[in-house]
């Protein structure tokens, strides 16, 4: 199978539902280039949060996209993202909807709303969403903070996925079997393809 013509690989889904675990997994096993999460180490610089810190998060995690898409291409390499754009799409507007009405709001909007149009054309697209089911245990990690909300976080993600017209999959079950479900569909797709 080509990887360069594979979609690019992108995890999402609500927190502690195993994103990182699968995006590892799929990195070794598709011997992939594996983009890890922006916000995990900003946090860790910052210590809190606020609405300034929306754009900063999803620049960082665009630009980190864009170095292991580089890396991906130079090696003829599957690109794995654990999370993407979409995720600072649901979090940001949950966390921070009260502040709707500033000019700081406006400017993640604008700046949303303009990378959300770059996601569906080349070289961001094609793009295969792998939303990730909350049947799998919640664990503290001191960033964590919505442990009973990840069911309406799990909808909210995948009413964007539909808004936004993306390509997307839901995986449940074990490590493996969320690995072998998205291994599955890429074959899948891939023959598909080769008939068309």
């Amino acid at each position: 199978m080509p990887f360069s013509r594979l979609p690019r690989l992108i995890l999402t889904g609500p927190e502690s539902t195993g994103k990182s675990a699968l995006a590892r997994s799929l990195s070794d096993y598709l011997d992939g280039i594996l983009v890890q999460e922006y916000l995990r180490d900003y946090f860790e610089a910052q210590g809190s949060l606020t609405l300034e810190d929306a754009i900063p998060i999803a620049q960082g995690q665009w630009v980190n996209e864009e170095r292991g898409a580089e890396e991906a291409e130079a090696q003829n390499k599957i690109l794995i993202c654990d999370t993407d754009l979409l995720s600072s799409l649901v979090y940001t507007t949950h966390y921070y909807s009260h502040d709707m009405n500033c000019s700081t709001w406006a400017l993640w909007e604008k700046w949303a709303e303009r990378h959300k149009r770059r996601l569906a054309a080349a070289p961001f697209s094609p793009r295969l969403y792998i939303l990730c089911d909350v049947d799998w245990p919640w664990v503290d990690d001191g960033q964590r903070d919505a442990p009973d909300q990840r069911p309406q976080f799990l909808k909210r993600f995948e009413a964007e996925l539909q808004a936004m017209g993306c390509d997307y999959i839901t995986v449940s079950g074990s490590l493996d079997e969320r690995l072998s479900a998205v291994l599955a569909h890429l074959v899948r797709d891939h023959l598909h393809k080769q008939k068309d």
